[in-house]
């Protein structure tokens, strides 16, 4: 008998991946989507195991024989490493809307934000570093030799690597806007079989609700300083309009 198919869902912060990832738990058994908690935790709440890429890579073949669905904020490549045939996919989102949402994210979920505006997160070094500036980029871009992790590398991009995600996000099997979450996750329903029954496209996790006044000269700025994300997500776009 053939292998059955196997996927990575690069999962970008802050476009609708976590509701994703909970439907793809409705689908596969729970041992089958890593990181799977039983099993390849260390902790409670262990985030760790959905960023860091050497404990990723360093799965055993017993488990990797477990896994059909690898989930996690990885950069692109880390699909190859594990394997060249897995089928990938992806969602982008509007990289103004993506970070504003980032930045809610951070206003609600730690204290010491909790009191600050938008603008005064945006300009703390590491948030705008590691998980803002042109970050949709970075995640498509990075290569092994650069030795870090997709969703704290904090990297200074350039044209080289920006045309090295579009490279990438042009492989991605299957990939989907934030914006058309829907049409998403029929086309994987359609594709792949999955959800027999019906998608649940009504039940939304982790989404930022809160009415936080963002200015329009803000948003200027933050698509000012997000050049290379602008960029892509409009090939992404492309991409998608073509599918």
């Amino acid at each position: 008998m053939s292998r059955p198919e196997r996927f990575f869902f690069v999962h970008v912060m802050k476009t609708a991946g976590t509701s994703f990832v909970r439907q793809l738990q409705q689908q596969f058994p729970a041992e089958a989507v890593y990181p799977f908690p039983a099993v390849d935790w260390i902790s409670p709440h262990d985030f760790d195991a959905y960023i860091n890429i050497p404990r990723l890579l360093a799965l055993t073949p017993e488990r990797r024989a477990q896994v059909r669905m690898y989930t996690g904020h990885f950069p692109f490549y880390v699909t190859h490493e594990i394997d060249p045939t897995l089928t990938t996919l992806s969602v982008l989102r509007e990289p103004v809307e993506r970070t504003i949402s980032v930045l809610k994210h951070f206003k609600r979920v730690e204290e010491r934000f909790r009191p600050c505006s938008l603008e005064t997160i945006y300009d703390d070094r590491q948030i705008f570093r590691f998980f803002v500036e042109n970050h949709q980029t970075e995640v498509f871009s990075m290569v092994a030799a650069d030795g870090e992790q997709a969703i704290n590398c904090g990297m200074t991009l350039d044209d080289t690597r920006y045309e090295r995600a579009r490279e990438n996000l042009a492989r991605v099997d299957l990939l989907g806007l934030t914006e058309t979450y829907d049409d998403f996750a029929l086309e994987a329903r359609r594709r792949f079989g999955w959800w027999p029954a019906g998608v649940d496209l009504d039940t939304r996790t982790n989404v930022s609700t809160e009415e936080w006044d963002v200015a329009p000269a803000f948003r200027d700025r933050i698509a000012a300083d997000n050049a290379y994300d602008l960029a892509l997500y409009d090939y992404a776009r492309s991409l998608v309009r073509a599918r």
